[in-house]
């Protein structure tokens, strides 16, 4: 799976393909329409939130939190805080869609915040808190976070629209089971109305991830042209997923 590349390997093989994932996904979860969830990353980050305002709530909840570890509602209040912290405009560029290394960094500790609340709820968030974390995930470019996030979101809400995110994040983490039993779903849910588009998006999804593959493949023979020139005149090629002339990587010497 091309999200479960390790060590050497993201050299190799650099996920930027994600990316799409998160234009993709702004039908369906950047704007809300993938659950009855008011707002969305496109709420979040249109500079309605002053950065001061943002970093205070921030400090006030995480306080909240260290006084009281376990106290629910306001991780919650945490989560959202630090999403919105992260989609200021002093943090997220608009235009090229891209995080400061302070917006990474609030999406990350807000990552781990999910897991801690994750605990405290059994794996039974409330529906506000899934999404903001969905969103989140998408920022750090984690396929398979945002995947586990929005199973959390179909099982409460099951319908056409969540399914299809939940099929484009499975796809993207390489999760083939779940972005199959996503699609199923997704048609099986879908009202006469809703056919159509969730017929188009489908195809649609299909369709970038067999770019994205194509793609990946291309630069993994690019790298292979690039380092067996680079070997000509003695030794083998370097492999560019780890080791000497095709041995795995970290395997050791003679093995």
């Amino acid at each position: 799976m091309l999200f479960d590349l390790q060590g050497s390997r993201k050299t190799a093989v650099k996920v930027i393909y994600l990316g799409l994932a998160i234009l993709m996904a702004g039908g369906l979860v950047l704007f809300g329409i993938g659950s009855s969830v008011n707002g969305g990353l496109a709420n979040v980050f249109s500079g309605d939130s002053g950065s001061s305002a943002a970093k205070d709530n921030v400090n006030k909840y995480a306080e909240q939190v260290q006084a009281d570890p376990k106290n629910k509602v306001a991780l919650q209040n945490l989560i959202a805080a630090r999403y919105s912290l992260a989609g200021t405009p002093e943090n997220f560029n608009q235009e090229k869609g891209t995080f400061s290394q302070e917006g990474k960094d609030q999406l990350e500790l807000m990552k781990d915040d999910w897991n801690d609340y994750l605990k405290l709820t059994d794996d039974k968030p409330n529906l506000a808190t899934a999404n903001y974390a969905v969103s989140g995930f998408l920022g750090l470019e984690d396929a398979k976070g945002a995947t586990k996030a929005q199973q959390i979101i179909t099982e409460k809400q099951p319908n056409a629209a969540n399914y299809l995110a939940l099929m484009l994040y499975a796809s993207y983490a390489g999760d083939s089971l779940v972005a199959s039993g996503a699609e199923v779903q997704a048609k099986k849910l879908a009202t006469k109305d809703e056919k159509k588009d969730v017929l188009a998006q489908i195809k649609e999804i299909k369709k970038q991830i067999g770019d994205r593959n194509a793609e990946v493949q291309k630069q993994i023979q690019e790298q292979f042209a690039q380092q067996a020139q680079g070997a000509a005149g003695g030794g083998a090629p370097a492999n560019p997923f780890g080791g000497i002339g095709g041995a795995a990587a970290g395997a050791p010497a003679g093995q």
